[in-house]
């Protein structure tokens, strides 16, 4: 029985891809600024071609934005953004071949994504996971925003920056019973107009919580810097569930009602959002613990886990919300197979890989193809020429660490460490440094910080 629910389950992805097979329009695929593009015969442009194949209008290949694009290297991983071997580039594209779509995303542009963003912000919210997703699309789009500039804060008003961390943050744990120290949101304002902008928010209890005296994240940015064409791009459940150790359902169900009710109650203001289905986690299982496994990421039916179970938590996703009508963006089942697109760290940890987040170019490319192809399945349509965005003042932002009184976590450290006797106080601050660092980089639990 579960084979063929298995089999019915990938037929009806298979019809959702067919659904999804529309054309992103070319009617405005022209690239501001003078901006074009070689074609190479080896790599398209989405799976690592834009760093090497830009002809004109491009921005610095030697800066630190661009380099940590460079398909030809491996860098270091970043804060969970890995850059693949080829060999593993080359595994994601033979596997996602077999998609009706595969020819389209090898000629898919940054250029035709441009034409959707142009004039408005994408908001890109979620994990660990979703911040993989905004350094994908930062390398994607790399020469349509000032390299100079850097990444901006979303707002140049302090007050209405501390209280979109604040309503993003969470003092509730990971079902591992980790605690996150929530990123400052940031990003990078589009050539032209347009922005693509990074919040992170864990818990999917603190995207459209109802309580107005501490609102929701969505709730934060509809009242404050979000326009009525924004897109926003949304995802949680990892901070929910574990492999090893199942899923906390109430807290998880609970939140995508508060979600689907907040689209109901604003959908005629804020009509553009898509809630993107979670990635499969390879990371494998031995007696309801994290089992670690050298040099790979093992296959899902050989992970000790059942092999049905991060479909399941999709599932619950898209019923709770299809209800509601939101959008869902579900990528999922083509990343069952795709154990071999994963997280491979540098020497001295090089026999390591990190079989939750996936490397770049792969999967994470792939879901920016496949969220263009949700734009024009529902209706959300280039604005043109007209831009609300330009005159945005951008307010530089250097630091993933808020600044005092903004993080619920970082602060209850902080006064632990006050607390400390003078004598200790630079031992504790030591230690807490290093463990605040360790929480700032993807870890090799089943934790998503």
């Amino acid at each position: 029985m579960a084979q063929c629910r298995c089999s019915a389950r990938s037929l009806q992805w298979f019809l959702a891809i067919l659904a999804l097979s529309y054309t992103v329009t070319d009617a405005e695929e022209s690239c501001p600024q003078g901006i074009s593009y070689r074609a190479e015969k080896d790599r398209a442009l989405l799976f690592g071609g834009v760093y090497s194949a830009c002809a004109s209008g491009c921005q610095p290949r030697n800066d630190e934005w661009s380099q940590g694009c460079n398909p030809s290297s491996q860098p270091n991983p970043f804060r969970g953004y890995a850059v693949c071997h080829p060999s593993q580039t080359a595994a994601v594209e033979q596997g996602l071949s077999k998609l009706p779509a595969f020819a389209d995303m090898q000629d898919f542009s940054p250029c035709q994504l441009y034409s959707y963003l142009q004039g408005r912000t994408l908001w890109v919210m979620g994990d660990s996971l979703m911040r993989n997703y905004y350094y994908a699309l930062r390398c994607f789009m790399l020469d349509f925003w000032d390299h100079a500039k850097g990444e901006c804060a979303p707002s140049s008003n302090e007050r209405i920056l501390k209280s979109i961390y604040k309503s993003a943050d969470t003092n509730i744990t990971s079902s591992m019973g980790s605690r996150a120290i929530t990123d400052v949101p940031r990003c990078v304002h589009l050539i032209g107009g347009g922005r693509i902008c990074w919040v992170q928010s864990v818990r999917g209890e603190e995207f459209a919580t109802p309580n107005p005296q501490d609102p929701g994240i969505l709730q934060r940015l509809q009242h404050t810097v979000a326009d009525k064409d924004d897109i926003f791009l949304l995802n949680f459940g990892r901070w929910h569930y574990t492999n090893c150790r199942g899923l906390e359902a109430e807290g998880y169900r609970q939140a995508l009602k508060e979600v689907g009710e907040l689209y109901q109650k604003t959908r005629s203001e804020f009509p553009n959002w898509l809630f993107k289905t979670s990635t499969h986690d390879h990371t494998a299982c031995r007696e309801g613990k994290r089992h670690e496994v050298t040099d790979q990421c093992i296959p899902a039916v050989e992970g000790g886990y059942p092999a049905s179970f991060g479909q399941r938590i999709n599932s619950i996703a898209e019923s709770i919300l299809g209800s509601y009508s939101v959008p869902i963006l579900d990528t999922y089942q083509p990343t069952i197979a795709m154990h071999e697109g994963h997280i491979l760290y540098p020497p001295p940890r090089s026999t390591v890989r990190d079989c939750l987040h996936y490397c770049s170019p792969g999967i994470p490319e792939f879901e920016i193809f496949m969220m263009a192809r949700a734009f024009v399945k529902n209706g959300i349509k280039p604005l043109g020429k007209r831009d609300s965005t330009s005159s945005l003042q951008c307010l530089p932002v250097t630091e993933f660490r808020p600044p005092a009184g903004w993080s619920y976590y970082l602060d209850m450290i902080s006064r632990n460490q006050s607390a400390a006797s003078p004598a200790m106080a630079g031992a504790h601050a030591a230690i807490d440094v290093q463990q605040q660092q360790q929480l700032l980089e993807p870890e090799l639990q089943e934790q998503v910080l």
